[in-house]
């Protein structure tokens, strides 16, 4: 089995053309300047390629069966590749939906903000309506250590035959709900549920695996791989005309893997490629875009919602190939410059810092207890009628401060003016955003006192913690010494 590189930089483009469907698929394609194909706006669709290369690349990355998968490290890093740009822009949506947060249900608001609203179909796309596919992607995530173990010793063509087997099965059942059960089963079930798309995972799972037991280099003809990507490529963009122009999703979905085949073909046949097509899609700009296309797919609508609105603010009035236009330019910006500047530091920070990660992660359940504390302590256990302006204080509260206390580095060297400044600061914003939602009508009080206590329990709290972990790390050190 060959050693893999880093990375497959000719792989990382197509991400971004995979968001770009997403991204046409919402804004229906009309740019103005130029009008895109309607079989290039299958945003689903692209969603399923998404799941064929996320299989690929942890089978790639993961997949050695002469080691063993440590969990703590994996579990890290899939976290911070996915949650800090999620919860990012979750942050933005819940922001532009700022009037109704303290209305939404705490079963709606939990299943977003950890990432299982895809098993709940009433809820898969409440809030950000692109984020059921993330958790789609944690269930895939979750799934990868156990299928490592299952498929160690297993024969690469006994898993290949097992994985188009369960493609073929998944598909067969689909279409059967899709055919008997559609008018009784919800669009939300058929189209996000986990289980679905679970084939083009485990495709592109084992068609990484076999990719890594090829002789390096494999042994095919330029000529031919070049021919199978165009034939993969034209059969693809074949079956979504087809679909488009005489309804072949009225029984089947290609919305749930079904071209899932294809799209492995695609796959692998450029992470063998060393032609012209490989060394461009290589280029460092397109890299950089293949890179940032997380950030385009998981914010491009919150954005859109947020440029709708300043422009709508303003009295701007635009028309719409103009207004896309503006959007599409400003979207890719913005993703490029988030995931430079937002994405990939917060990345590497959890990867090469653990341990203050874990710190960070702490304080935060520090700061909404906190906030609760003081409303407890001011109104009692039922809140005195003030339900949704403490759902309001701690929810925004814990955005506030933890971010503060990133800006000021505060981890970096655990300095108690920096986390009074910070405290000070959010206290500040805080007073303002809550006073701002009551003048609205949003909540149904200004509680003055509440948010004028609540941040010195938080830095009591905060700074008890520090002491109590590092009472009981000198603890645990005289014990090891001892013996």
């Amino acid at each position: 089995m060959q050693n893999p590189p880093a990375k497959l930089n000719q792989l990382t483009f197509t991400r971004f053309l995979a968001a770009l469907a997403v991204v046409f698929f919402h804004s229906g394609g009309d740019f103005g300047f130029f009008k895109i194909p309607a079989i290039f706006t299958a945003g689903l669709a692209a969603v399923s390629y998404f799941y064929v290369l996320s299989g690929f690349v942890m089978a790639y990355a993961y997949y050695r069966p002469e080691r063993k998968l440590n969990l703590l490290n994996y579990g890290l890093a899939r976290f911070a590749r996915i949650y800090p740009i999620y919860i990012f822009a979750f942050i933005v949506t819940c922001f532009y939906y700022i009037n109704v947060i303290p209305k939404t249900r705490f079963k709606e608001f939990a299943a977003n903000l950890f990432l299982y609203q895809a098993w709940i179909p009433k809820y898969s796309t409440s809030y950000n309506i692109t984020a059921w596919s993330l958790s789609v992607e944690v269930f895939f995530y979750a799934l990868v250590p156990i299928l490592i173990w299952v498929v160690a010793r297993q024969p690469v063509r006994r898993l290949i035959w097992l994985s188009v087997g369960f493609w073929a099965l998944s598909q067969l059942i689909h279409s059967s709900l899709i055919v008997q059960f559609s008018s009784s089963l919800t669009p939300q079930f058929l189209g996000y549920f986990p289980i679905f798309h679970l084939n083009a995972f485990l495709l592109g799972f084992v068609g990484g695996i076999w990719h890594l037991h090829q002789p390096a280099p494999i042994a095919r003809s330029t000529s031919l791989n070049i021919a199978l990507l165009i034939l993969a490529t034209s059969a693809t963009l074949f079956a979504l005309y087809s679909n488009l122009h005489y309804g072949f999703g009225a029984t089947f979905s290609l919305n749930v893997g079904l071209l899932a085949p294809l799209f492995l073909i695609v796959i692998l046949t450029l992470a063998s490629d060393s032609s012209f097509i490989s060394k461009f899609f290589s280029h460092p700009r397109l890299i950089l875009l293949g890179d940032a296309s997380y950030a385009l797919y998981i914010l491009h609508v919150p954005l859109r919602w947020w440029l709708e609105y300043l422009f709508s603010y303003f009295s701007i009035s635009l028309a719409p190939e103009i207004f896309l236009s503006i959007y599409l330019s400003s979207v890719l910006i913005v993703c490029v410059l988030i995931y430079k500047y937002v994405e990939a530091p917060a990345k590497d920070w959890i990867r090469n810092n653990p341990g203050k990660f874990l710190y960070f992660l702490l304080d935060v359940i520090l700061i909404a207890a906190m906030l609760k504390l003081a409303f407890i302590i001011r109104l009692g256990f039922h809140a005195g009628g003030f339900a949704l302006t403490q759902r309001f204080v701690i929810f925004f509260g814990s955005v506030i401060f933890p971010t503060l206390l990133l800006i000021l580095k505060f981890y970096r060297a655990c300095s108690w003016r920096k986390l009074a400044l910070a405290l000070f600061t959010g206290a500040i914003l805080l007073f303002g955003l809550a006073y701002y939602a009551w003048q609205k009508g949003w909540v149904e009080g200004f509680p003055r006192p509440i948010l004028g206590a609540a941040p010195f329990y938080i830095f009591l709290s905060i700074y008890l913690s520090r002491f109590i972990i590092k009472v009981l790390n000198a603890k645990r050190f005289l014990q090891s010494k001892s013996t």
